[in-house]
C-alpha cells in the first residue's frame, strides 16, 4: 500500500490513513487549515466521536456536535495548535465536553505500517493465541489489549505465564489495530517489538493495513511500535464518554532516556496533582 503523502520525509500517510480521517472528522483533508485551526459541525446522522481533533503537517482540524461549536470556536481560535494538541489542550476542550460527560483526551499518536515499512523481527518464541488463550487473559493486566474485543492475538509465555501479549481488533475497514502490553517483570527485553511485530506481519499478509496508537508520555510503546515499522502519521484529540464524565488523568512519562538513566521527581510531591481518584475499573 502506498503512501499518498510524505511530508518531509517524517508523515507516513497510506490511503487507509486517509479515509480514516476522513470518516473520523466525517471531512475531507481539503477542510484542514491553520492559524487558527477550523472547527467545525457534524452532519445529521454522524455516528463517530463527539469530538476529534487531527493534526497534520498541512495543519489540523476540529469536528465537534453541533451544539458544542458556539463555546468551543473561541477556545480553538485563540490556540495555537501546539497547545491544543497537547495535556493542556485536553484540559481547555473539557471545558466545553465535559459538563455534558464527555471526556476530553488525548493528544494520542497514530502509527501505520504495511509492507514496505514493517520490521519484524521473527522471534521464534512468539505464539498465536487461540481464541479460547484470548478468552482466559487477564485484561485488567493487558489492558491495552481491547479487553477480550479481540480477534487474533500474538503472546510470549515464560515460566508457563503469559508475559507479553499483541492484541488484534478490527479497526475500520482495512486497517487493524494492534494493542500490547507487556508485564513489569519481563520489559526492556524486546518482547513487545517481538509480538507486536508478529502481529503486524499478520495484519499485512492479510491485505490490511496495520495500526498502533500511544500517548506521547507513553516512551516505551512509541520507542517499540517505531522499531517494528510503524510509522507516525497523525496525533488526535478526542471526547469519549467513560467513568462517569469524570476527566481522565495521564500517566507521568514512561520510561528512561536510556538503560540506567538516574531519574529523578522534578517537582516534590505537594506540587502534584492532588485528590485524584483511581481508574474504577481497574
Amino acid at each position: 500500500m502506498s503512501a499518498t503523502i510524505q511530508a518531509n520525509g517524517w508523515q507516513f500517510l497510506p490511503s487507509g490513513a486517509v479515509a480514516l480521517i476522513e470518516s473520523t472528522l466525517g471531512a475531507g483533508l481539503d477542510a484542514f487549515g491553520t492559524d487558527p485551526t477550523p472547527v467545525i459541525g457534524q452532519a445529521p446522522g454522524f455516528s463517530g466521536l463527539p469530538l476529534a481533533a487531527i493534526r497534520l503537517d498541512r495543519g489540523a482540524l476540529v469536528s465537534a456536535r453541533n451544539d458544542w461549536l458556539e463555546a468551543l470556536r473561541p477556545v480553538v481560535t485563540h490556540m495555537h495548535a501546539d497547545m491544543l494538541f497537547s495535556v493542556f489542550g485536553a484540559y481547555e476542550l473539557a471545558r466545553v465536553t465535559q459538563p455534558d460527560g464527555f471526556s476530553a483526551w488525548g493528544p494520542v499518536f497514530f502509527f501505520f505500517g504495511d509492507a514496505s515499512t514493517w520490521n519484524d523481527p521473527g522471534d521464534p518464541r512468539v505464539v498465536r493465541l487461540s481464541q479460547d488463550d484470548l478468552g482466559a487473559v487477564d485484561y485488567k493486566r493487558f489492558w491495552h489489549c481491547f479487553y477480550g474485543d479481540g480477534h487474533d492475538g500474538y503472546g510470549l509465555i515464560q515460566d508457563g505465564e503469559l508475559v507479553a501479549l499483541a492484541a488484534v481488533m478490527h479497526h475500520a475497514v482495512g486497517i487493524e489495530e494492534i494493542g500490547m502490553d507487556v508485564m513489569p517483570e519481563a520489559r526492556g527485553r524486546g518482547l513487545g517489538r517481538a509480538v507486536v511485530g508478529a502481529a503486524g506481519t499478520a495484519i499485512i499478509e492479510r491485505g490490511n493495513l496495520a495500526l498502533a496508537t500511544t500517548s506521547p508520555w507513553n516512551v516505551p510503546s512509541a520507542r517499540t511500535l517505531r522499531s517494528a515499522g510503524l510509522r507516525y502519521s497523525y496525533t488526535q484529540m478526542m471526547a469519549f464518554d467513560a467513568f462517569d464524565g469524570a476527566f481522565p488523568m495521564p500517566a507521568q512519562p514512561l520510561g528512561r532516556p536510556y538503560p540506567g538513566a538516574r531519574m529523578v521527581n522534578y517537582y516534590p510531591a505537594w506540587a502534584m496533582n492532588q485528590g485524584v481518584e483511581p481508574r474504577p475499573d481497574m
